[in-house]
């Protein structure tokens, strides 16, 4: 139970270091503080870690920025040029249409010897087509543009982070 209560004050030192302990976690820190020993080496050397982290500092390699530059406008530019535009989403939205047309016709034409093969009413064969595959197409066809707007407005917000 003792040291379930020390890691908690431990999580609590290291959340305080980088402002995030409430300030019920910073009195009760402050309290444990008082009488163990323990934890304020640990909160010390905590402390001193970070400050020494503070002065740390290095050069980057001139040559190697401007290949991370690089990189990255290459990748910008890849990404750009595999994005769907206006114009390829509408040809996908109406080929997708079109062949959910004449699918529907099809269907329709073949719905009346199926229903004979199966020994079924006309009408509940129309229905069940309808039901199980035209309608399910028109909706697919009908949002196909919808869907593919939004991931190209999604793709266009990740492309300009970057």
């Amino acid at each position: 139970m003792q040291t379930d209560l020390h890691n908690e004050m431990r999580q609590i030192i290291d959340n305080s270091l980088v402002g995030e302990a409430s300030p019920e976690q910073q009195q009760a820190l402050r309290k444990h503080l008082l009488e163990c020993a323990a934890c304020q080496k640990y909160a010390s050397d905590s402390r001193r870690a970070i400050v020494s982290l503070n002065g740390f500092s290095f050069a980057a390699d001139p040559g190697l920025t401007e290949k991370v530059h690089a990189a990255l406008a290459l990748r910008a530019q890849q990404l750009q040029t595999t994005r769907p535009n206006r114009k390829r989403i509408l040809q996908i939205s109406l080929a997708a249409l079109l062949l959910t047309i004449v699918g529907s016709f099809a269907a329709l034409q073949v719905n009346g010897a199926l229903a004979a093969a199966l020994h079924l009413p006309l009408v509940q064969a129309q229905a069940g087509l309808v039901t199980l595959w035209i309608a399910p197409s028109w909706c697919f066809a009908l949002l196909l543009p919808a869907l593919l707007l939004v991931s190209a407005r999604s793709a266009n917000r990740k492309g300009q982070i970057i």
